[in-house]
């Protein structure tokens, strides 16, 4: 029996137009972000989420912050990678440290690149790196994205499978929102790390994908 291709054209399609748009925007916060038309925008998104300031609320954000850290996601990428190896999901394996780790070198290279410095407004906690484009954002969004393609790919479809993908994306979101409210990123760093985290996650995706037609796997 030949097996069903999983790379229709309306699959190619639509992760290369994910890929150029998330690369298109990137471009223009870029651009944006060196412009003095920023600092109204920064500045106003800035002053609305930390109107919500109180000693309650900053521990949760700083609890929510924790889970886009470095140390969290490299320790759960560790445990899950192993699982799926134990499991015999090696590509998957790869592709969730692959996305996450290449992930982070390039967020390093752009922070190296723009050196954009971090917002002095009502800093809660201190970061000593460059600002542009917000690590945790785009950290977050690969990790959890990875984690969510994982889930589609060994998951059948069911409510299970609907909340952890929600409840994945939901953490990409809070994550970003935290980084503005402890006033370590302007609002444009987070959607910068956005966008060029789901065009990342998404070439990752791409390559998997063809491995797997490549493998039969």
């Amino acid at each position: 029996m030949v097996r069903e291709s999983r790379l229709t054209r309306k699959y190619i399609f639509f992760v290369l137009f994910i890929v150029l748009a998330g690369m298109a925007a990137f471009v223009g916060i870029a651009k944006w972000v060196t412009s003095r038309d920023v600092i109204v925008f920064d500045s106003t998104m800035i002053a609305f989420v930390q109107s919500f300031v109180s000693d309650r609320f900053t521990e949760w954000m700083i609890a929510i912050s924790f889970f886009g850290s470095i140390k969290w996601i490299a320790a759960v990428l560790i445990i899950v990678a192993c699982l799926l190896c134990w499991k015999k999901k090696y590509a998957l394996a790869i592709f969730l440290l692959g996305a996450s780790g290449a992930g982070a070198l390039l967020n390093k290279g752009l922070k190296w690149f723009f050196k954009r410095e971090r917002p002095d407004i009502l800093p809660i906690v201190i970061e000593k790196s460059y600002s542009f484009p917000s690590g945790h954002s785009m950290g977050s969004l690969l990790f959890y994205g990875s984690l969510a393609f994982v889930v589609l790919h060994l998951m059948r479809p069911s409510k299970l499978r609907a909340i952890a993908v929600f409840v994945f994306c939901l953490f990409i979101l809070l994550i970003g929102i935290s980084r503005i409210y402890l006033g370590v990123h302007f609002p444009t760093d987070v959607l910068g790390g956005y966008s060029i985290g789901m065009a990342f996650l998404f070439i990752c995706i791409i390559i998997f994908r063809y491995y797997e037609e490549k493998t039969n796997r």
